[in-house]
């Protein structure tokens, strides 16, 4: 896809967690604009406030559910299982 520089998009993001899930979980930023074609990063945060381990595992979803075949995700944690020490963000 080539980019298309008259148009933004604004992608928002959030972070939803299990209540079971004792991390703290956050996006490092609300929203980004990007032009249709244009490549943009995107970081979150987690923090484990326990003096426990704990394992979790992140998943991503796009909405609405069509916008999602013009999303290329180059590389993300979603999926695989991330260990977080205590109080290790």
């Amino acid at each position: 896809m080539s980019k298309v520089k008259d148009r933004l998009i604004t992608i928002k993001f959030n972070a939803d967690r299990g209540a079971s899930m004792r991390w703290k979980f956050r996006p490092q930023q609300t929203e980004v604009k990007v032009a249709p074609g244009e490549t943009a990063l995107a970081f979150y945060t987690a923090e484990n406030p326990t003096d426990n381990p704990v394992t979790g595992i992140s998943t991503y979803n796009v909405i609405p559910f069509e916008a999602g075949q013009y999303f290329n995700k180059i590389q993300c944690f979603c999926f695989e299982e991330q260990l977080l020490n205590p109080h290790e963000q």
